[in-house]
């Protein structure tokens, strides 16, 4: 059965949910060798496990919390309000709160004098404060370190939501430059992160990878550290193979963290996940004691393939230190070249331009002998028109011809009747007169 890609949760929020996770998943079947181990077998979201808002909720005059946003191996994680605004020991308008009992803060006392020693640096998550509370519920005392708020969400849930195509090129240029810069300053401060990988990685307001998740962190110079050897800490996923194996920690296990972060960055798949799932011994055989390395993006260029290749060397002393050429070297990454599918794109291009053209054209002939028809139609309907305009025209004159006509005729009827029975009065009077004549004689 192939492991799943989900990261998803119903309870961790949106904006910034991930942090450290559950350490539940530990080997148990096998005896712990008397050496330091601080490991988590994956990096399965822990917050799939549900947690209601009203437990371990840190309270304070300082602050009010809004919003659950997970919760980590080493306590649950909250979104808060300020309440201090323009006093002394003011804190910032919203903050990240940490919070666990008392009695099991160790990591995270440890992880504040981690920050502390690394604050204003603009690549590491700010540290504020830490404040003990109580627990209304249990009475328990409560540890809560308040650390930057970061709206951008952690890299893991942006990484899901590029699920199978993988950020931009530029943003994986811009967050991997800003991860080694924040790695370089960690390093110089002889401290190794040991737990590097896209849910300790958050984006601030403006777009900027931050660091975070030193819970498993540890000084090269102390006492703890020695000489490096009999330790095994971190996520097993991005162990490196001398962490895994030989339990030889340096500097070099982050940069193969990073490696595999900038995999996870390029393809937004998790690394090794070809693998089917795999428990604690299949990990160590895996890592620890087989030659295999993580995929590389095969449409990368030959540069950026050896950027990549060099971060993920099995042999920790052929591996890339982090310094300022590796970054300038990680900023002209680019996408391979492939000069035959380009150049048939280019003719698939060419020939859809063309085919587009010539259906222009084909379009515009068509509009064209569409118009000249409907021209040569309006034509016909004007001339119609206008001969039908003509032909009521004559009919018109026409009658009013034949009825000038008819007028006319009347007139000189009448004048005929007139002038008739003029000459008949005239006759009747010519005959009484001769009537007269004969009768005198």
């Amino acid at each position: 059965m192939k492991r799943s890609l989900s990261h998803s949760s119903n309870n961790s929020s949106r904006l910034g949910g991930c942090d450290d996770e559950d350490d539940s998943n530990r080997p148990h079947n096998h005896k712990k060798p008397r050496t330091d181990r601080v490991i988590e077998e994956d990096d399965a979201d822990s917050s799939a496990k549900t947690i209601s808002l009203g437990e371990n909720v840190p309270e304070s005059e300082k602050w009010v919390v809004t919003r659950f946003l997970g919760k980590g191996s080493y306590g649950s994680v909250y979104l808060a309000v300020s309440t201090t605004k323009g006093q002394e020991d003011s804190l910032p308008s919203e903050m990240v709160i940490k919070t666990c009992d008392s009695k099991q803060a160790s990591r995270l006392k440890k992880e504040v004098k981690f920050l502390l020693h690394l604050k204003d640096n603009p690549y590491i998550v700010s540290y504020y404060s830490s404040v003990m509370t109580k627990d209304k519920n249990t009475e328990e005392m409560l540890y809560n370190t308040i650390l930057e708020y970061c709206p951008g969400q952690c890299l893991a849930k942006a990484l899901e939501i590029h699920r199978g195509r993988g950020l931009r090129l530029k943003d994986v240029k811009q967050f991997a430059a800003q991860i080694l810069v924040g790695l370089k300053y960690i390093h110089e401060e002889e401290i190794i992160h040991c737990d590097i990988k896209p849910k300790n990685i958050f984006l601030g307001a403006d777009s900027r990878a931050k660091i975070s998740g030193f819970g498993k962190a540890m000084s090269k110079g102390s006492d703890e550290y020695g000489d490096g050897w009999g330790h095994r800490r971190g996520t097993a996923r991005y162990m490196s193979p001398e962490v895994m194996g030989d339990m030889v920690l340096d500097y070099g296990a982050d940069v193969w963290a990073f490696g595999c972060t900038v995999i996870e960055m390029l393809t937004a798949e998790r690394v090794w996940g070809e693998e089917v799932e795999l428990d604690w011994e299949d990990w160590v055989a895996l890592i620890g004691d087989s030659d295999a390395v993580p995929l590389v993006p095969d449409d990368l260029s030959n540069e950026a393939k050896d950027f990549v290749s060099k971060c993920l060397q099995r042999d920790p002393a052929q591996r890339w230190t982090v310094d300022s050429s590796d970054i300038r070297l990680f900023v002209a990454l680019k996408k391979k070249k492939k000069k035959k599918k380009k150049k048939k794109k280019k003719k698939k291009k060419k020939k859809k331009k063309k085919k587009k053209k010539k259906k222009k054209k084909k379009k515009k002939k068509k509009k064209k002998k569409k118009k000249k028809k409907k021209k040569k139609k309006k034509k016909k309907k004007k001339k119609k028109k206008k001969k039908k305009k003509k032909k009521k025209k004559k009919k018109k004159k026409k009658k009013k011809k034949k009825k000038k006509k008819k007028k006319k005729k009347k007139k000189k009827k009448k004048k005929k009747k007139k002038k008739k029975k003029k000459k008949k009065k005239k006759k009747k009077k010519k005959k009484k007169k001769k009537l007269i004549c004969f009768d005198l004689r």
